[in-house]
């Protein structure tokens, strides 16, 4: 039901553009038509809807060239055809060239729209349409050329005056809100407006030294395009062109003056010149803008990089590399500044010296790999029995140290007590680990770190002698 819908919505719009187009340019030597922004709704909705919609296409062209024009049958129905294969096979050559429904947003791809989608089926529907009209007696064979011309200007003229804003509005991709602020554009758009009305309406003079002035339209739709959006200039761009079409079918403006004998073809150049160039410029801006979102992302992620890399050689210059834990230099740097935040606020800091039993019989009993997971034990034991603001590091090969923040002797010994009770609790399939523990707490007198680690230290070989029997 969807399509049918669709195809109804394509054949009503195509027949309601012909009847307008039909009843403006009634006096204006209609066939072949100045403008038709038919063919504009035709590619919009063979480019967004693919070939299944040609038939609401036919239809509307039918209704058009039967009903409105009075055409016989036949004659009615193969320019129909025409008016359908023409849009149908431009959509297809643009969406074969470019991959995409909305070809406006690559430099590569406008050219291509305005090749494939523009130019082409323009060409090849004056060329059927002329043939046509000439069997049919409609076009004498003197003025071919002149026809050609005028139809093919006619498609191309409807095609950018319609085309653009209704493949970008009526398809799903939306461009990003540039620079401008939104009543700049609003601003830009009235003031254009505006300055239209008044060079189509309100020039009427037979002569008049500004013939030029509708070329001024160009700045402030490519501003427009540049600062907000090409949405929002291709519909200035329509607006822009109906006034102008209006304006001189009503014989006002500046194509009116100096003699000029064909207005609406000028009206027709200045259209698909306007385009043209709006497109190409809104492609280019979106190219730069895609150019440096890109260059954003890969900054952002070069610098996420970086910050990784950094992090990751910073732990490893400041951790030892089997246990994970502070190595000796970055635990003295860090144990200096706890030292010195003690002091300064008259708070307690213990000192822990773990040494680890008998390391050199486990490696020579069961290998290196052996000592290896008994040092990474104790390391383990020590993080366990350790808060999250104490700091632990290795600063021997067999040999821990740990500073305890805000903590007492008493506190410290319970501390050791839970270390100690973590490696007895070690798998029977391993072999034993134990270590020795001496505690020490800051003095006044402690002026660095090496005077409280010492006492540690000797607290440490206390209790290991004390152990073994008296012996070092």
């Amino acid at each position: 039901m969807r399509i049918e819908l669709q195809n109804l919505t394509v054949a009503l719009a195509y027949a309601a553009a012909g009847l307008g187009t039909s009843t403006l340019l009634a006096g204006c030597s209609f066939f072949p038509s100045p403008f038709w922004p038919p063919a504009g709704i035709a590619l919009a909705a063979a480019l967004l809807g693919g070939a299944r919609l040609w038939p609401g296409i036919f239809a509307g062209a039918f209704f058009v060239n039967w009903r409105l024009f009075g055409e016989p049958f036949p004659l009615a129905a193969a320019i129909s055809l025409v008016n359908v294969a023409t849009p149908v096979l431009g959509a297809l050559l643009v969406r074969w060239t470019t991959r995409s429904k909305q070809p406006f947003f690559r430099l590569r791809h406008v050219v291509c729209f305005v090749v494939f989608g523009a130019l082409v089926p323009a060409c090849l529907a004056a060329s059927a349409g002329i043939a046509l009209a000439v069997s049919a007696g409609l076009v004498p064979l003197r003025g071919v050329d002149s026809a050609w011309w005028r139809w093919t200007l006619s498609e191309a003229g409807g095609i950018f005056l319609l085309g653009p804003t209704l493949i970008l509005w009526c398809g799903r991709r939306r461009e990003r809100r540039l620079a401008g602020k939104p009543g700049e554009a609003v601003t830009v758009a009235a003031s254009t407006l505006v300055f239209a009305a008044a060079v189509f309406l309100g020039i009427r003079a037979p002569t008049h030294p500004f013939e030029g002035l509708p070329y001024l339209l160009f700045a402030p739709i490519l501003w427009l395009t540049v600062r907000s959006s090409l949405h929002a200039a291709t519909a200035l761009l329509s607006a822009v062109a109906l006034i102008a079409i209006g304006g001189t079918l009503l014989r006002h403006g500046p194509f009116h003056l100096l003699g000029s004998t064909q207005p609406l073809l000028n009206v027709g150049l200045l259209v698909v010149a306007l385009g043209t160039s709006t497109l190409a410029t809104g492609a280019l801006v979106s190219e730069r803008r895609a150019a440096e979102e890109k260059l954003l992302r890969m900054n952002e992620t070069l610098e996420r990089r970086v910050a990784e890399r950094t992090e990751e050689l910073h732990y490893r210059a400041t951790h030892d590399g089997l246990t994970d834990v502070c190595n000796r230099a970055y635990f003295f740097e860090r144990g200096e500044a706890m030292l010195a935040e003690a002091r300064d606020s008259g708070r307690p800091l213990a000192a822990l010296i773990i040494d680890i039993d008998d390391l050199k019989v486990i490696n020579d009993s069961y290998g290196h790999h052996m000592g290896d997971a008994a040092i990474t034990r104790v390391a383990e034991a020590c993080g366990a029995g350790l808060r999250a603001g104490d700091l632990v590091g290795r600063i021997g090969g067999d040999e821990f140290a740990a500073l305890l923040p805000d903590t007492s002797a008493a506190d410290a010994r319970r501390v050791t007590a839970r270390i100690a009770r973590t490696l007895r609790s070690a798998s029977a399939s391993e072999p034993g680990v134990g270590a020795s523990i001496g505690v020490a707490v800051r003095e006044e007198s402690d002026t660095g770190l090496d005077a409280l680690l010492r006492r540690a230290d000797a607290a440490m070989y206390a209790e290991k002698q004390s152990r073994s029997g008296g012996e070092p």
